[in-house]
């Protein structure tokens, strides 16, 4: 799968564990244990950003930020955490799913173990997942 941006470009295939982008700023490389779920580029306020959804950790009690964002040089700009008041019981948020990219951001899904998912888009400035709903 390649997602292009007017100053990045990704590089990656589903099931890989390297994901490669390449810009202005040089080549990145970024190795993961475990494959992750989706790899997206895109461009908001002059700046392109490569989001990662790395595989989820099942394990109980285990963190579930498991999203990343990248400056074009491959330095993280933050680790973004799903939305812990999404349900009474905040250790039901799973992690993020996957992410699909709509309208020039990419859209979020939050998984649950138990209540079903949500959607949401990143706040770029505090790095907060906002706008919510029920997906599906």
């Amino acid at each position: 799968m390649t997602e292009a941006d007017p100053d990045v470009v990704v590089t990656w295939t589903r099931g890989d564990t390297t994901v490669r982008w390449s810009g202005p700023a040089g080549n990145v490389e970024k190795q993961y244990e475990l494959p992750p779920r989706i790899v997206l580029a895109w461009r908001e306020y002059d700046e392109a950003l490569v989001l990662v959804v790395e595989a989820i950790n099942g394990a109980p009690f285990t963190p579930s930020d498991n999203d990343v964002v990248y400056r074009a040089d491959g330095s993280e700009r933050f680790r973004l955490h799903p939305p812990r008041d999404l349900l009474s019981n905040p250790d039901d948020v799973h992690g993020f799913y996957t992410a699909l990219p709509q309208d020039g951001r990419p859209l979020l899904i939050t998984v649950t173990r138990n209540a079903g998912d949500f959607q949401g888009r990143i706040d770029l400035e505090t790095g907060e997942i906002v706008d919510t709903n029920t997906w599906r």
